[in-house]
């Protein structure tokens, strides 16, 4: 198949179940495969229960079609993963959100860190997102205890608390560091026994998903993936001679480029791997259902995940600065972050979107959830809204969103710009 039509879809053909009511999210999904390439798939539960599941598109370059078990990645929407475990451990009442991070990991109390708290590493006011530093070689990524080592020692970029800024890569360290030492568990030993297991979600792993690379798709742009006669991972950085910026050359040096990125994410030690800020796949009811439970006071079926007190925590907002990294104020709160429709204001939901528009979010007063992975090109200034067009098609289908130029007239609109105090 060449690399035009893998991009360009002709005829997307959606599989799955879905009320009538939500043929706006099909309608959207065969919008996105369309213009976006790859495939693609899209859950959502009301009530607890499933009422949209479906997929589409193909899952890889030699056309083999998206399945109903086909898995993601969810980019940094691993990272709402992660935060519900936490907050998982904060029902267990095992970790206190105002208490010194250090006093689960000692190590971690030196170099301006001693007071930095749970609540500040949460939502990102920790001043911990610096990532080059960390790292000798890109392979050191895949080596926790030594990235963990090394955040330990770590001094904060500035005063914790004073500002926000997004701990894109090492929020995953940081709080899964802390899951592990306070549960005994490793993320994705944390993820199986006690999230995927219980609730039998047929795809949802952190780290060991080199175990299910069929069902992973292709990445449209990316090289395929690694999936047999797999060979060592290439360490030879040598730095061309045409590159003259010294900040370029010690980027280069560590093996910090795309050519070296595209070939660690197809080799199947990143899927091994536990990166919780990136690396997390899943299917989309998988997501949608983790959300749900959420959604529903923290239980579902008989399981519970979260007390609703801890919930409600969890969804209230910490800081609307405008955050160093991101620039636009994503309203975090303790893991998740605001997570509205095109420009309409939805302050009751939580969740987390990554890289490319996959992610996922729970609305509490609607009993609502959302889970969305596709395997279209990540990188594209308008292809990093897709979870808020998605979120839109949702709440089109239930007839709360009525459109851009409805949502500008009358509300709610989201606040883009912090109000001063």
């Amino acid at each position: 198949m060449r690399y035009a039509q893998w991009v360009m879809a002709e005829k997307v053909e959606i599989k799955g179940t879905y009320e009538p009511r939500f043929e706006p999210v099909a309608k959207l999904l065969r919008k996105h495969i369309k213009h976006y390439g790859g495939g693609g798939a899209a859950a959502v539960f009301l009530d607890g229960k499933p009422v949209v599941d479906i997929w589409a598109g193909p899952a890889r370059k030699d056309g083999t079609p998206w399945q109903q078990d086909t898995m993601s990645i969810c980019y940094s929407g691993t990272k709402g993963i992660l935060s519900t475990a936490i907050h998982m451990l904060a029902t267990d009442g095992l970790i206190d959100y105002e208490a010194p991070v250090a006093e689960y990991w000692p190590e971690f109390g030196c170099n301006g860190k001693e007071q930095i708290t749970v609540r500040q590493l949460l939502s990102h006011q920790a001043g911990l997102h610096k990532v080059v530093h960390l790292v000798d070689k890109i392979s050191d990524i895949l080596d926790w205890d030594l990235i963990v080592s090394r955040l330990a020692k770590t001094e904060p970029d500035f005063h914790p608390g004073t500002a926000n800024a997004y701990q894109a890569v090492t929020f995953g360290w940081l709080v899964g560091e802390l899951v592990h030492r306070i549960s005994g568990l490793t993320v994705p030993e944390f993820v199986e026994q006690r999230i995927a297991g219980p609730l039998k979600l047929d795809g949802l792993y952190i780290g060991n998903a080199d175990t299910q690379m069929d069902r992973l798709p292709d990445l449209v742009g990316l090289p395929e993936l690694q999936r047999s006669a797999v060979g060592p991972l290439s360490l030879d950085y040598d730095v061309p001679f045409w590159v003259r910026s010294k900040s370029m050359r010690d980027l280069w040096q560590r093996g910090l480029t795309p050519r070296n990125a595209m070939e660690l994410y197809s080799h199947p030690a990143f899927w091994k791997a536990s990166l919780p800020a990136m690396n997390g796949v899943a299917t989309a009811r998988s997501l949608a259902k983790m959300y749900a439970v959420l959604s529903m006071g923290g239980e579902l079926d008989g399981v519970r995940l979260v007390s609703e007190d801890v919930i409600e925590k969890a969804a209230e907002v910490q800081t609307k600065r405008i955050d160093k990294v991101t620039i636009f104020p994503l309203h975090w709160k303790l893991g998740y972050h605001r997570t509205d429709a095109f420009l309409m204001d939805v302050p009751e939901a939580f969740g987390h979107f990554g890289l490319g528009g996959a992610g996922g979010w729970a609305n509490p007063e609607l009993k609502l959830s959302l889970g969305y992975v596709h395997s279209a090109f990540p990188i594209t200034m308008r292809g990093q809204t897709r979870t808020v067009m998605m979120t839109a098609a949702v709440y089109e289908s239930l007839g709360i969103y009525k459109g851009l130029c409805h949502t500008l007239r009358h509300g709610p609109i989201i606040e883009l710009v912090p109000k001063r105090a």
